[in-house]
């Protein structure tokens, strides 16, 4: 069985490891249960059972810069300007842009502050990776063949080997692109579930 890596996301239990968790999950989290649906919710339930876990050693979550970007940039494009647009009856249209209006107001200053701020509260369940071990000469990075990756999920991966070399890590994902056979991963996407 070529993936007998990956487990059903509801046969999971957290466990005293380090988990890598995707942008995914981790929006569905800072979300708030309200707006989630069964699927998301169940990623969101086992993202607090990591970080409010009373395991010990307690499991850790890593948090590599890249990764901080991308939950901070995909939280203000995707949840805060289309939520302020629609709170302030703004058009659909792309006449009040994202960058030129929405990045001077005070609601992209007090979301952009919420994220930083949901995320150093839970520092303590956190660890804040450094990619130096991927960059080489030339980067590991850098290479034309990242099926079925995008780039972003790509560095996740190379990131992940590299740590896996002296602690285990287990990935949390709802991204079809993790298709790897190499690393515990816990999902419910169905894609990745169909390759076990």
């Amino acid at each position: 069985m070529p993936f007998a890596n990956i487990q059903r996301l509801a046969n999971a239990t957290v466990q005293s490891t380090n988990y890598f968790i995707d942008a995914n999950v981790w929006i569905y989290a800072l979300q708030g249960d309200t707006f989630l649906n069964p699927i998301q919710l169940a990623y969101s339930n086992f993202f607090y059972d990591i970080i409010e876990s009373d395991l010990d050693p307690q499991p850790k979550v890593l948090m590599p810069t890249m990764l901080f970007s991308e939950i901070l940039n995909t939280w203000l494009t995707k949840i805060a300007f289309p939520e302020y647009k629609r709170v302030n009856s703004l058009p659909e249209d792309n006449s009040f842009r994202y960058k030129q209006h929405y990045r001077p107001t005070q609601d992209y200053k007090d979301n952009y502050e919420k994220i930083c701020d949901d995320v150093l509260s839970m520092s303590s369940s956190i660890t804040f990776v450094n990619d130096s071990n991927i960059v080489t000469n030339p980067p590991m990075y850098i290479t034309p063949a990242v099926d079925p990756f995008d780039f972003n999920d790509y560095l996740y991966y190379q990131i992940c080997r590299e740590f896996q070399r002296s602690t285990p890590i287990t990935i949390l994902t709802n991204d079809g692109d993790f298709q790897i056979n190499d690393i515990p991963l816990i999902t419910a996407h169905r894609d990745l579930l169909s390759l076990r």
